[in-house]
């Protein structure tokens, strides 16, 4: 039986709701926790390795992955600006500095020039 497009986005809707409630519920970092502004985050990087040995695709075939394999350790559940940070300062303002040795208000003045 094919599912209509409606039907498949309430089925994904419904699954990134119970993953995001499964690892947690909000922003494992700043406390976020409007749906629209969450993502899954593979903890120790390496999400396109793992999207690529799994053919997995997208975010929200992720959801799907993880409730399959019943919620497997090694993820979490970050903003898009925490994920962000971390993704290209190697950490987020609200849990560290950026880059050892500078400061985040040195961070800032920089980023204001």
């Amino acid at each position: 039986m094919r599912h209509s497009n409606a039907n498949t986005r309430r089925y994904r809707i419904k699954v990134r709701q119970e993953c995001i409630k499964q690892y947690g519920g909000k922003c494992a970092c700043c406390g976020e926790v409007h749906l629209e502004f969450l993502a899954i985050d593979h903890i120790n990087g390496g999400g396109l390795a793992h999207r690529r040995s799994t053919k997995m695709g997208g975010g929200q075939l992720l959801s799907i992955w993880l409730k399959r394999n019943h919620w497997p350790l090694g993820f979490r559940i970050l903003c898009h600006n925490c994920n962000s940070a971390i993704g290209y300062y190697g950490a987020c303002p609200h849990t560290a500095n950026v880059l050892p040795g500078v400061t985040q208000e040195e961070l800032r003045n920089e980023l204001a020039v």
